[in-house]
């Protein structure tokens, strides 16, 4: 049972190097610049290993009938990703991935078209792939194998640590992200609708408005620069974490987070914007 666990942890590892391998290729080849994809520092992609895990469990019973091996294996590859998503956002606030405008996908977690990539994939594990590795791996001496995923993962343990703390400081931004975004737009709509209320009202409606105002202005002013202070720190930190240049420690762990999930920083990027617009709004229509 030990030697089985110890194969499994192997297994998951190469093929998490496989899969980091293979999916920055392909997008350091489309950005023309390089890039670390994965959500550790090292070069691994957990997901990739996971799924060849889940493979090498409920598919290779199944290799006599490849049909069964393609159904099942979308199934579960589709199962994962979408379990992966869900639970990273749960503890992050933040989406590593979204498919949201691929087509035939659900809540952005998958879609057709990675789903069709899945089925590739298990049809090419479970007759080509497992094979090779299988045979590569024998060159490995088996008592060394327990050896190697010690060290695999302490390397590891210390790369998913740092990871963690600056997907952490991720989660804090968002959380704040999310909370400003909430306040701006209650503020905006409450504006716009006073501003709508006045045009159809008698001007006495207004000077009650004015005087409202008047009678809290301190208070008023003190929530005006604080909003206006919170959204200019997270567009300061935005920057930050946009940032390319060489840093060290945590810092440089967020910001390779950030550059690697492209759907999170697109999605951030929008939300400053759109809170900035409508921020703007409402100190137009309180000036007027």
């Amino acid at each position: 049972m030990f030697e089985k666990i110890i194969e499994y942890v192997l297994m998951f590892f190469v093929f998490s190097v496989a899969g980091w391998t293979g999916e920055c290729t392909y997008r350091s080849l489309g950005e023309r610049r390089v890039i670390n994809t994965g959500f550790l520092y090292g070069p691994l992609c957990p997901i990739y290993g996971t799924g060849a895990m889940v493979f090498e469990i409920f598919l290779t019973p199944l290799k006599k009938h490849w049909w069964l091996v393609l159904l099942v294996g979308v199934i579960a590859a589709d199962i994962v990703e979408y379990l992966t998503s869900y639970l990273m956002e749960k503890l992050f606030h933040a989406r590593w991935w979204d498919y949201s405008e691929e087509f035939l996908n659900i809540n952005g977690r998958i879609c057709f078209k990675h789903t069709c990539y899945w089925a590739v994939f298990s049809i090419l594990y479970v007759y080509f792939i497992r094979p090779v590795y299988y045979y590569g791996i024998s060159f490995v001496p088996r008592q060394y194998h327990a050896v190697l995923v010690y060290i695999i993962l302490a390397v590891f343990f210390f790369d998913l640590v740092n990871t963690v703390i600056a997907a952490l400081n991720i989660q804090k931004f968002m959380v704040k992200l999310e909370a400003l975004k909430l306040n701006i737009t209650m503020a905006a709509e409450t504006v716009k609708a006073r501003a709508e209320s006045l045009k159809d009202s008698a001007n006495l409606k207004y000077e009650e408005f004015r005087e409202t105002v008047a009678e809290n202005s301190e208070k008023f002013e003190e929530w005006r620069s604080d909003v206006s202070a919170q959204l200019s720190a997270l567009r300061s930190q935005y920057n930050d974490f946009s940032e390319r240049q060489k840093s060290k420690g945590v810092r440089r762990t967020i910001r390779r987070l950030f550059d690697s999930s492209t759907s999170m920083r697109t999605r951030a990027g929008k939300r400053i914007d759109e809170m900035e617009e409508q921020w703007n709004d409402v100190n137009d229509h309180l000036k007027k």
